[in-house]
């Protein structure tokens, strides 16, 4: 059973992943902004895990990205995960702050595949956690 803080950040994750997908039909005009939704619905998702296991110092609160890094290099069972987060978080990224950034059909079909991959690994060992 998973730990309230756990809970917390996974009902995040749901609130996440639900708001980029009724943003893409709201607003269509603003597709980017649902890469960066996708990517916080994926850091809450890794939060929840990252909590939940017991040889891993972690505090989700911080707001340094290095520290999730960190400690998700240190989850062999994580498989791609990580590195397909940090695709997810790169694009979200160049989407807030590069100002030429065009984000393009592939960038969405990406950054959809990305969470889903994300998901598909880390949501069953939470799960079991």
């Amino acid at each position: 059973m998973m730990s309230d803080a756990a809970a917390k950040y996974h009902a995040l994750f749901m609130t996440n992943a639900a708001l980029a997908a009724a943003m893409e039909d709201r607003f269509p005009n603003h597709r980017g902004w649902t890469c960066v939704v996708r990517f916080y619905a994926a850091l809450h998702l890794m939060n929840a895990y990252l909590i939940e296991k017991q040889n891993i110092r972690f505090t989700p609160e911080s707001t340094e990205h290095k520290d999730r890094t960190y400690a998700m290099a240190k989850c062999p069972e994580l498989r791609d995960a990580p590195k397909t987060y940090r695709y997810l978080k790169d694009l979200s990224e160049s989407v807030r702050y590069d100002v030429n950034y065009g984000y393009a059909d592939e960038d969405r079909t990406d950054s959809i595949a990305w969470l889903n991959k994300i998901v598909a690994i880390v949501e069953p060992k939470l799960k079991r956690a």
